[in-house]
């Protein structure tokens, strides 16, 4: 049984769990049934949320109320402070994997670089002495922070770790699985930004990445100050709340007309057939990174539009 595993299973213990609701990211999707299985077979019940979930500031406490739930199961995020109803676990789900062949095969992406800052996310804590060592046994100076429960760990929007020892390296290197953490970083550094790629075996650049999405945002900020009539979204998610009121009348001195509209999920979708010139976003911060392509309304998040 692996460790993390059982710390988890330790917890749900300590509070008396009998029935569990299990959230889960989706890179976990394929694994998911027999978690569930191995949770079963450890005296629990339990019932997977298929909802998607990405993050710890997505608990779904009142869901797992209506359904007799007493405790949920986070897999694959760590506890940040969004209050919840019902006791919450998080288990890390750390995922093994080796980085070496990797470094060894893509180096000399790395050689410019004197001092190298390491970032990841919580899955792949235990690569980050494995990445030092290597670099450091080929003359590299390596610095890392610890900002969350682990050096060098981030999350997509916390990026302390990482920001914290901006001044003093050559690059940060991000080691991950796909851009989604590195994306989160090279937008909020000077510094080049490279992602070491557990699932391509690659290790690339994001400056071209990072010059599209800075385009979009700036096209979207030009856009923005003709708008006339402004959608601001917010999520009820535990660790999303943000009251709009106040960003409402701000707006509506500028001349602006207003409206506050809330969802679960934020999605294009739900907005089509809307008449509206702008979207401010107050829920997750990623949706004004990672999904700017999605929307064709231009979207900003509450700092880009300077308030």
């Amino acid at each position: 049984m692996r460790e993390d595993f059982k710390r988890a299973l330790e917890k749900l213990k300590s509070y008396k769990a009998k029935r569990v609701f299990v959230q889960y990211p989706e890179g976990i999707k394929l694994r998911i049934q027999k978690i569930a299985k191995d949770i079963e077979a450890t005296g629990y019940e339990v019932v997977v949320c298929t909802e998607p979930c990405f993050g710890a500031c997505d608990i779904r406490d009142f869901e797992a109320t209506r359904l007799g739930c007493d405790t949920i199961l986070h897999i694959g995020h760590e506890d940040y402070g969004a209050e919840s109803d019902l006791p919450v676990v998080f288990w890390e789900y750390f995922i093994p994997s080796d980085p070496t062949p990797i470094l060894e095969k893509e180096f000399s992406k790395l050689e410019p670089y004197e001092c190298i800052g390491l970032a990841t996310s919580i899955q792949f804590v235990d690569t980050i002495e494995k990445v030092k060592q290597f670099l450091e046994s080929k003359g590299k100076k390596v610095l890392t922070h610890t900002a969350l429960q682990h050096a060098a760990q981030i999350l997509g929007c916390q990026l302390e770790a990482a920001t914290k020892i901006e001044p003093d390296v050559d690059c940060f290197l991000c080691i991950s699985a796909g851009k989604f953490y590195g994306l989160g970083l090279v937008l909020e550094t000077d510094k080049p930004m490279l992602c070491l790629d557990l699932e391509s075996g690659e290790i690339y650049d994001l400056k071209g990445l990072k010059k599209k999405i800075q385009k979009i945002i700036a096209w979207n900020k030009s856009q923005f100050e003709d708008a006339r009539t402004v959608a601001i979204l917010v999520s009820w998610k535990r660790g999303q709340v943000k009251l709009p009121f106040e960003v409402k009348k701000k707006l509506e001195t500028k001349g602006k007309e207003v409206y506050i509209f809330a969802m679960d999920e934020i999605t294009p979708e739900k907005l089509m057939g809307l008449k509206i010139d702008a979207i401010v976003n107050l829920a997750c911060p990623r949706i004004g990174i990672d999904d700017l392509e999605r929307y064709k309304i231009p979207l900003l998040n509450l700092k880009q539009i300077g308030l």
